[in-house]
Order: C-alpha cells, then sequence, then structure tokens
C-alpha cells in the first residue's frame, strides 16, 4: 500500500517568480508612502528660509555669488524629489520672484519659534 502511494506522481503546479500587478492608483499610493516621512515638506506647504542661498552659477541673469532669498523670507514649496539619497524641495519665493532648490535643514515650518523673532 505504501508502495502505491509512493509511485504516484503528484500534480505540482509552477509557482509564479513574480507577480506584475497592473493598478495605477495602487502604484500611486505606494509611491506617496515611499516619499513621505517624518519631518518632511509637502507640496503647497508655506515655509520660511533658515539660510542665506546664494547663485551657484544654476541661476539665469545673477551674478555668482549674489544672493537670491535671504534667512526670514517666505515661500511655499512646489515639490520635492530624491537625488542620490537625499531630499531636495522646489521652494517659490514670490516676494523675490525666485524658484530656488533647498534641502530641509535650510528652511523651517511656518509657525515656530523662529517665526517670533
Amino acid at each position: 500500500m505504501s508502495e502505491q502511494i509512493a509511485t504516484k506522481p503528484r500534480s505540482v503546479k509552477p509557482r509564479p517568480v513574480a507577480r506584475v500587478v497592473c493598478d495605477a492608483h495602487r502604484r500611486r499610493t505606494v509611491r506617496n508612502i515611499e516619499r513621505r516621512f517624518p519631518g518632511e515638506f509637502v507640496a503647497g506647504e508655506p515655509i520660511r528660509a533658515a539660510a542665506l542661498i546664494r547663485n551657484d552659477g544654476m541661476y539665469p541673469h545673477k551674478d555668482i555669488g549674489e544672493p537670491l532669498v535671504h534667512p526670514g523670507d517666505t515661500g511655499v514649496v512646489r515639490e520635492s524629489w530624491r537625488f542620490l539619497g537625499e531630499v531636495y524641495y522646489t521652494v517659490e519665493f514670490v516676494a523675490r520672484s525666485v524658484f530656488v532648490i533647498m534641502q530641509g535643514s535650510e528652511m523651517r515650518r511656518m509657525g515656530t519659534t523662529f517665526d517670533v523673532a
């Protein structure tokens, strides 16, 4: 009896190596979750500059070394993105008519103690 069970071939389904899911909404949700972490600024959030930002040669019609944004200037985050593991933000300063790329350490949220000074 045990010989019959041992010689009986089993029907084994091949396991899939990978599964491709084509769901745009789910993919977009997963991307947003991966991009967000505590302390990250979101698009549309008002901020204050905490550092002097100078032209490094990338901003047109301004001299190299000329200040673009002064500490305390208010702006709005337009976009966040990653490059080489670092998070960068595109920030619009309407009063100075400039768009600059900043790191999170160079700006503060509105309504913090930095606002009082």
